[in-house]
């Protein structure tokens, strides 16, 4: 019984540790509606970089900090129309950035927009829900913008 107790235990720790990693299931921060169209031109929201839960502790093979929710999520419509959308992260610290696109794919950047910003493009995107993280390297927060476009 002991051995049944403690198993029991170790298994609701786990789970809580796995409920607390992001996840694209958690509704986003922000919600909201845009088109490839709309995206032609560059669109920027605010945001507050980083969170508590460290990606690699969350089962990443990738260094970060992110909320258990996705700071966005945003219905694109569209896409199909374009070679490439764009994702962002400007940020007054060490940002990253996790995405889960329309088909499920995840993505990770750390700085390949350079000055320790990331950028993830996917090309011939499809059109649907995408959940965005913007996280931070390290454990501390900043503010940030994302910028959304297409080509």
């Amino acid at each position: 019984m002991k051995k049944l107790l403690a198993a029991t235990a170790v298994l609701l720790a786990t789970a809580g540790i796995a409920a607390a990693c992001p996840a694209w299931q958690n509704q986003g921060v922000q919600t909201g509606y845009t088109t490839g169209q709309d995206l032609w031109t560059p669109n920027s929201y605010s945001v507050v970089a980083g969170g508590s839960q460290s990606l690699r502790n969350c089962g990443w093979n990738h260094s970060g900090y992110v909320i258990s929710r996705p700071d966005f999520e945003f219905q694109i419509d569209g896409l199909h129309a374009y070679n490439r959308l764009e994702i962002r992260a400007i940020g007054s610290c060490d940002t990253v950035l996790l995405v889960n696109d329309a088909t499920g794919n995840w993505y990770f950047d750390d700085d390949s927009y350079g000055n320790l910003n990331p950028a993830i493009n996917l090309y011939s995107p499809q059109s649907g829900v995408y959940d965005i993280w913007v996280g931070t390297y390290g454990t501390s927060t900043c503010g940030a913008t994302l910028q959304m476009e297409t080509w």
